[in-house]
């Protein structure tokens, strides 16, 4: 994630940036593929403005801010970014879902159901199999989707390690989450 900084009439200290670094994590939560962060600050008269501007492959969120503190200023921007991030994200999870939709009614999980025979043996058999997609996200993502699905698990490609995990519902309510040992 590439931040920008401009600053006109204000002193960019080191602290301010770490709390704008801080804070704009908030926003890689929502989205993984995040191309670059503009952050311009400006004093009028008595009262600083922070400008934010946050571009992505599939999405261009911007905020603005005024305060008597540059500090609250930027938290305020923030915050106004994080709840387009949310707007942003349900949108395109709603559209993605849509355009899938058909799809994933028609054809669901590919099922095979395995002859009768090998069940009568009694010895545990495998009696269907299932074919996942997987597809690269990170693990943020990964709880976001698996709460929108009815399913208890959700196989997943981590987009930082790129190696395949498993994300689970838990019978006390939590997550519980399978990275692969190598």
């Amino acid at each position: 994630m590439k931040i920008e900084y401009n600053a006109r009439k204000v002193t960019l200290t080191d602290q301010t940036r770490q709390l704008t670094e801080k804070k704009l994590a908030k926003i890689k939560k929502y989205f993984n593929d995040i191309l670059e962060i503009r952050v311009e600050l400006s004093q009028e008269r008595h009262l600083y403005l922070a400008d934010l501007s946050v571009n992505g492959k599939d999405f261009d969120l911007h905020a603005t801010s005024q305060n008597k503190e540059v500090t609250t200023a930027i938290q305020d921007a923030v915050d106004k970014l994080e709840i387009q991030a949310r707007r942003a994200k349900t949108r395109l999870k709603d559209h993605n879902q849509r355009a899938g939709g058909e799809a994933k009614a028609d054809h669901g999980w590919n099922v095979e159901v395995l002859e009768e025979e090998s069940i009568a043996s009694g010895e545990p058999r495998i009696v269907e199999r299932s074919r996942i997609p997987i597809k690269p996200m990170s693990i943020e993502e990964a709880v976001l989707h698996l709460d929108d699905s009815s399913h208890n698990f959700l196989v997943f490609r981590n987009a930082s390690s790129n190696l395949v995990n498993v994300i689970y519902r838990r019978d006390d309510r939590n997550l519980g989450l399978i990275t692969p040992e190598l």
